[in-house]
C-alpha cells in the first residue's frame, strides 16, 4: 500500500498514512510529463552548453556508429585469441619442464585442467566474435550508405538560411533556442524522408548535420 500524497509504501493491512492522515492506494498513479514547448525552451536559456541539451531527449541511448561496434569486436576477438594461444603455450612449456616451476605432480594437472578449461573458454569467446566482424563489417558499409545518401538529400533540400526563414529564427535568438528549433525540425524532416531509419540514428544525423550546416555555433 502507497501515500499518495508522501509516496510512503506501508505493509498491507494498513489503510491510512500516519504523517498525512492520507488513505492509502494500491499503486501510486503514473506521473505524465505535461510540461509545455516553452517551459522546455526556458530550461535551454538555463543551460551551459549543447551538449546538455540532450537532457531534454525523449531517454533514448546515444547512438554508437557501426565503425566503433566493429574496433571493439575485433579487439575482443585478438585480444581472447591472442591470450588463449599464448595461455596455451605457456602451460605446455610448464608442463613438458621447459619452464621449471616446482609443483607437485598433482598440482601441474590441476593447474593445466583448470588453466586449460579457461584458456579454451578463452579461445571459443574469441572465435565467436571473429566470426561476428563479417556481419559488422556489412553493417559498416549500410551505415555509410545511409548517412551520405541522408546527408546529400538533406543539404541539397536545405540551405542554413532556408531553415532559418522557415522557423523564423533571428540571429539576436540565443544559440541555445536556435540549436532547439533547428535540431528538432532537421530530425522531424529526416524522419519524414526515411522512415525506416531508427530514432537514436536520426539524431547522429541530426548532429552531424548541425555541425556541418552551423559550424559557428
Amino acid at each position: 500500500m502507497w501515500c499518495p500524497k508522501c509516496k510512503t509504501e506501508y505493509q498491507d493491512g494498513i489503510t491510512q498514512c500516519a504523517e498525512c492522515h492520507t488513505p492509502l492506494v494500491e499503486e501510486l498513479p503514473v506521473e505524465i510529463d505535461t510540461s509545455p514547448l516553452e517551459e522546455k525552451l526556458n530550461t535551454l536559456h538555463r543551460m551551459d552548453g549543447r551538449e546538455n541539451l540532450h537532457r531534454l531527449s525523449d531517454g533514448n541511448k546515444a547512438y554508437v556508429e557501426k565503425s566503433k561496434k566493429y574496433e571493439d569486436m575485433q579487439s575482443t576477438a585478438y585480444s581472447f585469441l591472442l591470450v588463449s594461444v599464448v595461455g596455451v603455450l605457456l602451460l605446455v612449456l610448464v608442463y613438458t619442464g621447459v619452464i621449471p616451476l616446482q609443483f607437485a605432480t598433482y598440482m601441474k594437472y590441476m593447474m593445466a585442467i583448470v588453466m586449460g578449461g579457461m584458456f579454451l573458454i578463452f579461445f571459443i569467446i574469441g572465435i565467436r566474435s571473429y566470426r561476428k566482424l563479417g556481419g559488422l563489417k556489412a553493417e559498416v558499409m549500410q551505415e555509410q550508405q545511409d548517412r551520405e545518401t541522408a546527408k546529400s538529400w538533406f543539404l541539397g533540400q536545405y540551405s542554413e538560411k532556408a531553415i532559418d526563414l522557415t522557423l523564423d529564427i533571428n540571429s539576436s535568438d540565443e544559440v541555445q533556442q536556435k540549436y532547439f528549433l533547428r535540431s528538432q525540425f532537421m530530425k522531424r524532416t529526416l524522419s519524414e524522408k526515411f522512415p525506416a531509419y531508427e530514432d537514436a540514428f536520426l539524431d547522429y544525423l541530426t548532429e552531424q548535420l548541425y555541425e556541418e550546416m552551423y559550424p559557428q555555433d
